[in-house]
């Protein structure tokens, strides 16, 4: 496959699901559930094909024989460092109270980073406040945020819209971006190391049945 290839909607949100759904997959399910054209999905499959990351099961059927090899080869080609434009911020009140008003607010925004990898990973290591939000200097106005230097609280403008695609929702409305989104994030840049995806990675391969539809 073609470096540059998974970037973008289309290619991002046919890993998405690819990824997010343990499934047997024909071409009309993919495009049913990322609502991308055949042509598209047939080109990319092929291409995933060839790199091994799907295997066809039967005429018109496919699997994903290792969800994370998937994951990785996506993140050769969007890279949380790279890809999206972030903002520093810092709050008078904390970063938790920014957590809690967010969700009494109707900014649009999906929590990634080691906040979010600790809500199924407790022993994550600490981390900025990673936020995605389609407009930073709306959100930093609605939530009263100071610009700073230091990444206590970072906004990100997410190049694509994918990334709001299956968050979960916590107890107190906040929500987080999907547990493959914040790991493809921490380990491509919204950590201080690749590292702290870790964490977040054992529990996801002995949890599969948990997060994956």
């Amino acid at each position: 496959m073609k470096p540059g290839q998974l970037s973008g909607d289309v290619g991002s949100l046919i890993v998405r699901a690819l990824l997010d759904f343990r499934t047997l997959w024909t071409t009309h399910d993919l495009v049913t559930t990322t609502g991308v054209p055949v042509q598209s999905i047939r080109r990319t499959i092929n291409g995933l094909e060839r790199d091994g990351l799907v295997e066809r099961r039967a005429p018109g059927v496919v699997a994903v024989p290792s969800w994370f090899a998937l994951l990785r080869r996506w993140n050769d080609d969007v890279r949380f460092n790279r890809d999206a434009r972030v903002t520093y911020w810092r709050s008078k009140q904390g970063t938790q109270s920014v957590l809690d008003h967010i969700p009494t607010t109707e900014l649009r925004h999906a929590v990634t980073g080691s906040h979010a990898a600790r809500v199924w990973a407790p022993d994550t290591p600490p981390g900025a406040t990673v936020i995605y939000t389609p407009d930073a200097q709306l959100a930093a106005a609605v939530l009263e945020l100071i610009p700073a230097r230091t990444k206590t609280i970072v906004l990100a403008e997410p190049p694509t819209e994918v990334v709001y695609t299956r968050t979960r929702k916590t107890n107190t409305g906040l929500r987080l971006a999907a547990p493959t989104q914040v790991l493809a994030d921490l380990i491509t840049g919204a950590a201080k190391s690749p590292t702290a995806a870790n964490p977040l990675l054992t529990w996801m391969l002995d949890h599969e049945l948990e997060w994956r539809y």
